[in-house]
Parts: C-alpha cells; sequence; structure tokens
C-alpha cells in the first residue's frame, strides 16, 4: 500500500522495506523472489539492520530494536505526542538518523534525530514540514535531508565521528510539476537519486543539484530508493498504491529494480553497543 525505506542487507544479500500502511516489515531476497513479511503492532516508517538477525524500528510511538527471536525493546525515543516518525537511515558509523512530522500536517513541526551506537538520542535540527530522504556523500562529509511539502533538498556539512551537521544549505528547490522530493540514495560517485512523489520516476542530480538525469518509473508515486545486489549495481525503489488509480497505473505498489551504470555508495547499519 505504502511501500517505503528500502534497506540492502549486506551479509544477507535481501533487500528490507516497509509497508507503512499495512503495517509491516518485510525481507525480500531477490535471488530466489521469497519474501518474509513481519507484521508491526503500529505503522511503521522506518526499519534498518541492526546486526545478527535484529532490526531497528521507527514506529508509532518510538523507536524500538526487534531481536531475531522476535522479542521487542524499547529504545530512547522523543515525545511521540502529535508527532510521527518518517524517513530513517544509518550513518556509515552505524548511527541512526531518523525524521519526523506532526500527526496531523501542521507545518514547521518536523525534526531531525539521530540514535547513536551507545542508545544516546540527539535532536539534530528542526522547523521541517516533512523531514524526509536522507543521504551521506560517499566520503561522509556532506549530508543530505529532504522537505517534502516545500520540495526542498538540504545539504549539511557532516562531521561522521562526532554525529554532528551543520552549514545548512539549499542543494536544489524542486518545481511543482517535479512532483515532490521523497526518498533518496547516493551513488559512488557523489550523484543523488531522488524518488519523485507524483512524478513518477527518479531524479538524478550532479552533487552540486544540478541535473544529471530522469529514471522513469511505471507508477506515479516512487516513494524511496536504494542501491544493492551483489555487485552494488541495483536500483530498488519502493512505490505506493495508495491514492493511485490501479487501472491506470496496475503496477503501483510493486518493488521494482533497475541495472545502474553506477554502484551505490555504501550505507552504515545500525551498530548497537549496548549488549
Amino acid at each position: 500500500m505504502l511501500g517505503e525505506g528500502p534497506h540492502w542487507i549486506t551479509g544477507s544479500q535481501a533487500l528490507l522495506w516497509v509497508d507503512i500502511v499495512k503495517p509491516s516489515v518485510n525481507i525480500l531476497d531477490p535471488a530466489t523472489g521469497t519474501s518474509v513479511e513481519m507484521t508491526m503492532p503500529s505503522k511503521v516508517s522506518a526499519a534498518v539492520s541492526a546486526g545478527e538477525g535484529a532490526i531497528l524500528l521507527a514506529l508509532e510511538d518510538g523507536l524500538w530494536l526487534r531481536d531475531r527471536h522476535g522479542a521487542f525493546s524499547p529504545c530512547a525515543s522523543p515525545d511521540m505526542t502529535g508527532v510521527q516518525f518518517n524517513d530513517g537511515k544509518c550513518d556509515p558509523a552505524g548511527r541512526f538518523w531518523v525524521g519526523s512530522r506532526s500527526s496531523d500536517g501542521s507545518p514547521g513541526k518536523g525534526k531531525l534525530h539521530s540514535l547513536d551506537p551507545d542508545g544516546v538520542f540527539r535532536e539534530a535540527a528542526d522547523g521541517f514540514d516533512v523531514c524526509n530522504g536522507l543521504g551521506w556523500s560517499p566520503d561522509a562529509k556532506a549530508f543530505y535531508l529532504v522537505d517534502t511539502i516545500p520540495r526542498i533538498l538540504y545539504r549539511f556539512d557532516y562531521d561522521c565521528t562526532a554525529g554532528r551537521i551543520s552549514g545548512k544549505s539549499v542543494l536544489r528547490n524542486f518545481s511543482e510539476d517535479e512532483g515532490k522530493p521523497d526518498g533518496l540514495a547516493v551513488d559512488a560517485q557523489g550523484n543523488i537519486w531522488c524518488a519523485m512523489w507524483d512524478g513518477g520516476g527518479i531524479r538524478v542530480l550532479f552533487p552540486n543539484g544540478e541535473d544529471r538525469g530522469w529514471l522513469p518509473v511505471a507508477c506515479p508515486r516512487p516513494t524511496s530508493c536504494a542501491f544493492g545486489g551483489a555487485s552494488g549495481d541495483l536500483l530498488f525503489v519502493t512505490t505506493a498504491s495508495v491514492g493511485v488509480d490501479l487501472e491506470a497505473s496496475p503496477a503501483s505498489g510493486n518493488i521494482m529494480a533497475y541495472r545502474t551504470a553506477i554502484p551505490g555508495a555504501p550505507v552504515g547499519t545500525y551498530r548497537t553497543s549496548k549488549p
């Protein structure tokens, strides 16, 4: 219904993704086509591998760690009154970053948060409408963040050792006819691949924010993308079927994969240091 947050698990060569509305977390083995669905107790906006079969989850009531046996344990989280998590991803140091938005659509209530491997939770920035697509340059010196409603892609300077952002600047203002920027991925050359909700494709940008290319997708609402596969050159694209005319766009809600000429930059997994 609302596929989101694709995350490639290198160790098992599988794709982790969520269906926010169902709600479920899913693990797809592209080699065999088999998929495992795990029903969640509440809406889930993001999920990342935490090693040894564990998954870090951004649920409606906060952050949780689900171990390989299916047991849930709470992580440090903000007050979730009137807000909900959105997209989340790990930096190369294994630190989890997650955005939020207001539950009723009020503007300016979205925030950016981080969860360190030692379990310390921080608020890093605020004032967003829908804090969305996250990514890092291949050298981890730049951090990218989407605010979907005003159609802005921001760039920050990034200190990966300390897990701090600074120097906020607008990298790209998307036009209304391009759709709304959603989730994104970064390739090994630093190009940014941004899914365009209601835009029907993936906008590819040079690191300076200028257009590099366009990848059309067979549905109007691609939600996010992630590089994966044995060589890192498969771009997996999640899509949504909610609010879509399925007779006109029957592929909506599918997970799609495209072979790319440039592989993706490595994406981190959550490296909890807690026992």
